[in-house]
């Protein structure tokens, strides 16, 4: 069953029909993690000939309702005004806005992934160590994006979460001075990271390559007010550098050059490494937890089967989060391991396979009740997750 929010957003805008066929279908991602047109159709629920399945979720994803605008723009927006609006009460709470407000900001990670000929851009809300989607499109063709393309993806974004504060972190392919500056009339926070051929001029002196920067690994520095490139001098921004240590002989071989409009290096350390959970959302969207480059559908309905999959993703991550507060999580996943900083499992795995889990316990009662009764020593514990296992089915 979808969150009130969910419905009231949904239904306002799909017949009852197509409300109920988009819940199924999210239902069987959750289920079956296959994106796979014909996957779906063989395990949708409806009396009909296989044939005919196929061609009734063709229908679907090809209707005009399922937009990304439409549909789940209200969603994230109601998410993030949620979050503003109701202050922390309790370091729970706390927690959970701090994942989403990092020093107050809003982080927007922009990236590309490719396979096949899918090219998919995406800008994602990051949350945590996660992210979640919040405007894509497929490119035209292979490779990277141009400044065109990225302004036309990232500007409804904006938009949309105009009334909070953002910083917009990109890796190497948006490294344009360009987007930079675009972004700074639009009064948005950004960290670019840059390729180490770009040029700048600080202090009145010549243009210099990056590259030839003097920092070792270990250190940092902070440049202000730099000019970029010597064909188009756009300035005035700032520069971080930074080179990790290398740790028993590994390390990168190149410092990080992030090109931004913010002040405090900390800082900007801080918000590009947060950067990484675009990468987590990419892994969950496909072989990590719902195999998405499984799919060979036109691009038409490839784009409404990454809508279903962005709204199966938050609702499992909303899950997740919540069988954690509830102290029952254990008996989902592994607790937190000794000598390791960083949980073995997200939010989105444990309501993922909570989920699992509790249909489990559901679909072949009589042989839990039977397997459960030839283990009297463990009734005590039985009892426990029998509890743990209703708090779980409540959520859902």
């Amino acid at each position: 069953m979808f969150p009130p929010f969910y419905q009231t957003c949904l239904r306002a805008n799909l017949t009852d029909a197509q409300y109920l066929t988009l819940q199924l279908l999210v239902l069987l991602l959750q289920t079956h993690r296959k994106v796979c047109l014909s996957h779906l159709a063989a395990l949708f629920p409806q009396p009909i000939l296989k044939d005919s399945r196929v061609r009734n979720l063709q229908r679907f994803l090809n209707l005009p309702h399922l937009s990304v605008k439409l549909l789940w723009f209200p969603l994230v927006k109601h998410m993030v005004k949620n979050l503003f609006r109701n202050q922390p009460t309790n370091r729970a709470q706390r927690r959970h806005q701090k994942k989403l407000t990092h020093h107050g900001y809003l982080l927007l990670a922009i990236d590309r992934t490719q396979w096949r000929d899918r090219n998919l851009f995406v800008v994602s809300l990051i949350w945590g160590k996660h992210a979640f989607p919040v405007y894509w499109d497929c490119l035209e063709k292979k490779g990277n994006s141009n400044l065109a393309k990225q302004k036309s993806l990232i500007s409804p974004v904006l938009n949309l979460l105009k009334l909070y504060p953002i910083v917009v972190l990109g890796d190497r392919e948006f490294h344009s001075p360009k987007l930079g500056e675009w972004l700074q009339e639009r009064g948005v926070k950004f960290a670019l990271r840059q390729k180490k051929s770009t040029c700048i001029q600080g202090n009145g002196q010549d243009y210099l390559a990056l590259k030839h920067i003097d920092i070792k690994p270990g250190n940092t520095q902070f440049i202000r007010g730099i000019n970029c490139t010597v064909e188009h001098k756009i300035g005035s921004f700032n520069l971080g550098v930074t080179w990790k240590r290398k740790y028993r002989g590994k390390g990168p071989k190149d410092p990080w050059y992030i090109l931004t409009n913010l002040d405090d290096l900390e800082i900007i350390l801080f918000f590009y490494k947060s950067r990484w959970g675009i990468e987590s959302m990419f892994k969950d969207f496909k072989s990590g937890g719902y195999n998405l480059e499984g799919t060979w559908v036109n691009q038409t309905r490839f784009l409404a089967l990454v809508l279903l999959v962005a709204i199966a993703y938050s609702l499992a991550t909303f899950y997740g989060e919540s069988i954690k507060q509830m102290g029952v999580r254990k008996y989902v996943c592994r607790k937190l391991e000794l000598n390791r900083s960083v949980e073995r499992h997200s939010h989105f795995y444990i309501g993922l396979y909570g989920r699992l889990w509790v249909n489990a316990m559901n679909e072949w009662p009589d042989l839990v009740i039977q397997l459960t009764n030839l283990k009297p020593n463990k009734q005590r514990n039985f009892r426990e997750g029998l509890n743990a296992l209703s708090l779980i089915q409540f959520e859902l």
